[in-house]
């Protein structure tokens, strides 16, 4: 599993960076081209990530959507560039079941 902070952050330019906003955006830009199976299997994971407070866990195929979104997606400012980085630098955490 991988841990994304959703905390809103303060770009460079002082604006409001929503972190939970930009993911679903992401999940769905023209650059993906997506197929209806895709687009589907992409809202499931939007869908988690709205309902989400603070942080989302997600396994790793959740991950792996959103990691090859940011990958493909084109056209960044530096304003995303701490939004790139909580994707990329997701934290993999380790469930136990008990």
């Amino acid at each position: 599993m991988r841990k994304i902070s959703l905390i809103p952050y303060k770009c460079p330019d002082g604006q409001d960076y929503k972190m939970k906003e930009s993911i679903v955006n992401l999940l769905f830009a023209p650059q993906l081209r997506l197929g209806a199976r895709a687009a589907i299997e992409n809202d499931r994971v939007a869908r988690k990530v709205e309902s989400s407070d603070g942080f989302v866990l997600l396994e790793e195929a959740e991950y792996e959507k959103i990691r090859s979104a940011i990958e493909a997606f084109e056209g960044y400012s530096r304003n995303d560039l701490e939004f790139v980085r909580r994707v990329l630098e997701a934290e993999p955490i380790t469930v136990k079941e008990g």
